[in-house]
């Protein structure tokens, strides 16, 4: 809280945990530490994890530098008629690149900044969908460097309470995939992006920033400090010979190879074997990295084939693509470092016995867990290392006070709070990226998501207590969520917009011209200029039915846990 440096803190918590092993001698604390350090990185899970976020930067800047973004903006392009378009448009993208959030944000930031400026959608609303999809689309996968991430967390808390997977009766991918049904808030803050997206139904600083940019043209405000858009780690798309294939293939080579390698892994191919039970023993890590590295394999391939780069730019993309994960691998390193430092002080064994003996009942603690990695997250601006951080603590907790069956409950809710934080933090690396490829005014970005994060959130609270209280049937209270969620923005957006004596739908400049339509005209002729969409235009069309085949896929992932 106090440098707003991750990496510092991160590295100065496991110093801490050191020194006390080390009876207060700083020389042996930070050889401590450094040993510590190493044995992570020396274990199979953790280097292969570290191989294929190398990988899987590789294979995005080849996505990015071989036109692909290029060749998507001109199939696509005329097809963008509205400010609406636009914004739908850069949720469907950040649903396809699912496998890591700096890469989702980075491509989908470059392919729809331009479509969203020339149809007035302002770049607080950009950003905020840039923001508001990557990240929980990368906590379902299917195929994701996250959900490598997130097990890897998993397998350190199993550590911590010193069981193995046939005592527990499940794997840590198992508690995985039980967990994405739990993962309300990402469920939430991603729905309502869709919702707000293709109703048009704004409210809070966003309602104001889509008002001017409609009224005005100005997709930014006049005072505003837009951060730049930066691509000196990879450097600008070729155009010598865009193609839609170099940025469909190797997604969808990611996909194939990282579901197919995880089910050949866990035993899928023998006899007597199902689907559900190679994936919950399968090795999630070399399956993604089989995945990641077809992905880079793919993107070189059909940039060499199309010749939109030759051998030697298509080497410097390779290394340059390693660059952009170089931050990452780093919080990566000192997340699973601080939980071995938890582990070797006996953090974990404290704050259970504290708690148990407080007599915390075990059925409010979902609801602790995500507020507590709510303010990890605000206050340290890392989603990742709030995982590092409380996973350690809360799969102890959880099995100590309730049992294995609460286990999933906590994971989802956990990654829920830290993504919340994510979003909310003006010092996470996530929120910055999103105004870095929006060109929005990072403050002004935090400002106007601030609200809509805050609503998803609530939901899930709500959620949570009903929880508590004995509602605990997932297939009930998700619903339920996405019910409470939809009234709520309804709801906050009739409000604010009377208040504001605003229309309740965004009108297009185009109807807001051709009324000539003032702020303070809006009341007598809000019938007649309220925006006015059509559900079944192409665009929004097509996103209901990706969005239903996404959900489909994600909950059919999900019961492989079962």
């Amino acid at each position: 809280m106090t440098t707003r440096q991750t990496l510092v803190s991160l590295f100065a918590g496991v110093w801490i945990g050191a020194l006390m092993i080390a009876n207060w001698n700083p020389i042996a604390a930070t050889a401590l530490s450094t040993d510590w350090i190493v044995d992570v990185l020396m274990t199979p899970f953790n280097a292969r994890f570290l191989v294929l976020i190398m990988f899987m930067g590789a294979g995005a800047a080849f996505i990015y530098k071989s036109g692909g973004i290029i060749a998507l903006e001109q199939w696509i392009g005329h097809r963008i008629e509205t400010a609406r378009d636009s914004q739908i448009l850069t949720w469907l993208i950040g649903i396809f690149i699912f496998f890591d959030s700096y890469t989702s944000t980075i491509v989908t930031g470059n392919a729809t900044r331009e479509l969203s400026e020339q149809n007035d959608s302002s770049r607080e609303m950009h950003s905020y969908v840039l923001d508001s999809t990557t990240s929980p689309v990368t906590t379902f996968g299917p195929v994701s460097n996250w959900i490598g991430f997130q097990v890897s967390m998993i397998i350190v808390g199993f550590e911590a309470i010193d069981v193995t997977t046939e005592e527990l009766g499940v794997t840590a991918f198992g508690i995985f995939l039980q967990s994405i049904p739990w993962n309300i808030y990402c469920f939430m803050a991603f729905f309502m992006v869709g919702l707000i997206a293709i109703t048009q139904r704004f409210y809070g600083p966003m309602l104001d920033a889509e008002w001017r940019a409609r009224t005005t043209g100005q997709t930014i405000r006049e005072d505003a400090t837009p951060l730049s858009d930066i691509t000196t780690d990879v450097g600008e798309p070729s155009r010598k010979n865009p193609k839609l294939m170099n940025f469909f293939l190797p997604i969808i080579v990611l996909l194939t190879v990282g579901i197919v390698a995880m089910w050949w892994l866990g035993g899928g191919y023998q006899p007597g074997v199902d689907i559900a039970t190679a994936f919950q023993e399968t090795d999630v890590a070399l399956g993604l990295l089989y995945a990641a590295f077809a992905f880079m394999a793919v993107g070189m391939i059909g940039a060499l084939g199309y010749g939109t780069m030759d051998l030697d730019e298509a080497s410097d993309t390779i290394i340059n693509g390693f660059k952009t994960m170089i931050i990452a691998a780093a919080i990566i390193v000192l997340a699973w470092t601080i939980g071995l430092a938890a582990e070797e002080v006996g953090t974990a064994e404290y704050i259970v016995n504290a708690m148990v003996s407080g007599g915390v009942p075990g059925s409010f603690l979902p609801l602790i867990i995500f507020v507590a990695a709510m303010f990890i997250a605000f206050t340290t601006g890392t989603s990742w290392g709030t995982m590092g951080i409380l996973t350690p603590l809360a799969v102890p907790l959880g099995y100590e006070l309730v049992g294995t069956g609460i286990l999933p409950v906590l994971m989802g809710v956990l990654f829920g709070g830290a993504i919340w934080g994510d979003h909310c933090s003006p010092i996470s690396d996530t929120t910055v990226m999103s105004s870095i490829f929006a060109g929005a005014d990072h403050i002004d970005h935090v400002n106007t998501q601030i609200p809509f994060a805050m609503t998803a959130a609530g939901v899930t609270v709500i959620i949570l207590l009903l929880y508590a209280v004995g509602l605990q049937q997932v297939f009930i209270l998700l619903p339920l969520a996405f019910i409470l969620t939809t009234a709520a923005v309804l709801g906050l957006n009739k409000l604010d917009t009377r208040r504001k004596n605003l229309p309740e739908v965004m009108p297009t400049r185009e109807k807001i011209e051709r009324h000539e339509l003032h702020r303070e005209s809006v009341d007598r002729q809000r019938s007649e200029t309220t925006g006015e969409y059509d559900l079944l235009d192409t665009v929004p069309l097509v996103a209901l039915v990706v969005v239903i085949a996404y959900f489909a896929l994600v909950f059919a992932f999900a019961t492989l846990g079962g």
